[in-house]
């Protein structure tokens, strides 16, 4: 039995202290969430599942590398198959924890019969330090795609724990390419055949060969050449064809804005399957709260149902509603929490909800605004330099996300919230199907 999302709606609003039947339990935390819990305590988590493979003194190796290195390395083994919570992918695994620890991070999750790396970055730039991609992938080269999960988790670990991941990761790929011959020339050439090891035939009472034996070992030389052109043609390097930067930037944004929209999709089902189950608290407060979180939840899906192109605004706007809902779950719960919400970065919502209300000045100019910034973006704003903005297209032109006029953004003129308080209702009364930036 499970209650839609409307449903709790129309239940609340006629009826607000029994919107949930009494087996729901709302307390419970989300694998997600509980996995991110245990992260506090230890960089690594290990479901029991994976008791024998991964043994206590591996996992103590591991810790006190990662502890070391002083780096946010984090460690997942958790079982994954298809049409579990993650869809088997350990990739989602990773975004779903991340989602609740934020900041910089490297996550290792085992998954596919490998290890997986997957890499968040504080800046909001998901290629600025791949440490975990480079040491899982130097891991399953180093081990020859074959080894007992624990050495490869520590090797994994290992390398992405090193000075230059990337370095280490090339290393181990041209170690296997020369131990297996792979591309380097050092596989031997084809054996010579019959015709060129057999003796002439002499037609001639033994003075010389005769015409016969002549064209057998002429045909037989060019079989040779034949042969051996072919071969060298074969093995030799092939010249990998260089995609224009302005296409490898394309296929990056593309990458980036697909995997966003993933997490959005993910988040939003997740968020609605806790609302149905939600149980709040008795408190007049906490059924406004329920409302609330119902609101932001179905302006987030509105965003979402007409993002187009995967808009890159429209993504992060759906992200930073997801977190509207979610706090008003929490007062929902326990209303003496008061009306307290999270604030997003002004610059960029994608860098978080950990910020301080910061006073900025355009760079160049007087004009002073009071935002809040994450710690990078207030950092930036100290030392007189550009902040990490969410940037956009806007007129043939890609300019931060606020410099866009508020009469066709609901993003800039709310700053994704973090100006105005009444983001959802704007959104409800249809204000961003008009506000794509051109």
């Amino acid at each position: 039995m499970r209650v839609s999302v409307r449903a709790a709606l129309a239940v609340c609003l006629a009826a607000p202290v029994f919107l949930a039947p009494s087996w729901a339990l709302a307390d419970s935390p989300t694998p997600a969430e509980a996995i991110a819990e245990g992260l506090r305590g230890s960089p690594v988590h290990v479901d029991p599942a994976y008791d024998s493979a991964f043994p206590e003194e591996a996992r103590d190796r591991v810790v006190s590398l990662i502890e070391d290195s002083g780096l946010p390395v984090r460690v997942l083994l958790v079982p994954l198959v298809d049409g579990d919570t993650w869809g088997g992918d350990p990739t989602a695994l990773a975004g779903a924890v991340h989602d609740r620890t934020g900041g910089r991070a490297h996550y290792l999750v085992m998954g596919g019969g490998s290890v997986r790396g997957t890499d968040y970055s504080d800046t909001g730039d998901e290629n600025e330090d791949l440490r975990a991609h480079y040491g899982a992938l130097a891991a399953s080269y180093a081990t020859g795609f074959d080894a007992p999960l624990a050495e490869e988790i520590e090797l994994a670990v290992e390398f992405a724990v090193a000075d230059d991941p990337a370095a280490a990761f090339q290393e181990a790929q041209e170690a296997y390419r020369e131990a297996n011959g792979i591309g380097d020339g050092t596989t031997p050439a084809p054996s010579p055949t019959p015709e060129q090891t057999e003796p002439a035939e002499r037609t001639d009472g033994g003075e010389g060969p005769g015409w016969r034996g002549a064209w057998r070992w002429a045909a037989a030389g060019v079989v040779f050449l034949l042969l051996v052109g072919g071969y060298l043609l074969w093995t030799r390097p092939r010249q990998v064809p260089t995609l224009p930067q302005h296409a490898a930037f394309a296929n990056a944004d593309r990458a980036h804005r697909e995997k966003l929209r993933g997490r959005a999709e993910r988040e939003l089902t997740e968020v609605g399957e806790r609302l149905s189950a939600l149980r709040p608290d008795n408190a007049r407060d906490a059924a406004d709260a329920l409302r609330g979180a119902l609101d932001a939840h179905a302006a987030a899906r509105s965003v979402l149902d007409r993002a187009d192109g995967d808009d890159l605004a429209d993504l992060a706007g759906v992200l930073v509603l997801l977190d509207t809902a979610e706090d008003g779950m929490v007062r929902a719960r326990d209303s003496r929490r008061g009306g307290t919400r999270r604030r997003h970065c002004y610059a960029n919502p994608l860098h978080g909800t950990d910020t301080a209300e910061t006073d900025w000045r355009e760079l160049g100019g007087t004009r002073t605004v009071r935002v809040p910034l994450c710690r990078e973006c207030a950092g930036n704003v100290r030392a007189r330099t550009r902040l990490a903005a969410l940037l956009v297209e806007y007129q043939g032109r890609t300019v931060p996300y606020y410099e866009v006029p508020a009469r066709e953004s609901v993003w800039s003129a709310t700053g994704f919230g973090s100006l105005a308080d009444d983001l959802v209702e704007r959104i409800l009364r249809g204000d961003h199907r008009g506000s794509q930036p051109r």
